[in-house]
C-alpha cells in the first residue's frame, strides 16, 4: 500500500510539473491584453507582437473608436511577459495626427494606452 501511495504522489507532482509549463505566466505562452484609446478621435492601429520573430503584425489598420478598448492576445516571452510595437493615426484626414510607441514587459490583462501625439511624417 505504501508503495502505491509513493507512486501516485510522484504521479501527481509530474501532473502538476507539467501543467506549470504551460502557463502563459510561467512563459511561451498567450496573453490576453486591452489596447485603449483614451482620446475622443478614432484611430486606426497597428500592432507588432515583438516576442515573435520579425516583430509579427497582430493587428493592421484596426479601428478603435475614441474612449473604446479592444483585447487581444500576443505571445509570452520565457519569464511570461509580452513586448509590442504599435502605431495609431487619426481617421480625420483634415486634422491627421500620428503616434507609436514600444512596450515591454507586459503582463496578461495590461491596458496599453495608444494615442496620436504628434504630426505625421510626410510621405
Amino acid at each position: 500500500m505504501l508503495c502505491v501511495m509513493r507512486a501516485l504522489h510522484r504521479l501527481l507532482l509530474a501532473v502538476a510539473a507539467v501543467s506549470a509549463m504551460g502557463s502563459p505566466a510561467l512563459g511561451d505562452g498567450t496573453l490576453t491584453i486591452h489596447v485603449a484609446n483614451d482620446s475622443t478621435d478614432s484611430l486606426l492601429v497597428s500592432l507588432y507582437d515583438r516576442n515573435l520573430r520579425r516583430g509579427q503584425k497582430v493587428l493592421t489598420g484596426q479601428l478603435i473608436n475614441g474612449n473604446a478598448s479592444i483585447s487581444i492576445s500576443i505571445s509570452a516571452d520565457a519569464s511570461g511577459q509580452g513586448h509590442l510595437y504599435w502605431t495609431a493615426m487619426t481617421v480625420d484626414q483634415d486634422m491627421r495626427r500620428c503616434g507609436h510607441g514600444d512596450r515591454r514587459g507586459v503582463n496578461g490583462g495590461s491596458t496599453v494606452h495608444v494615442n496620436t501625439d504628434s504630426r505625421c511624417p510626410h510621405r
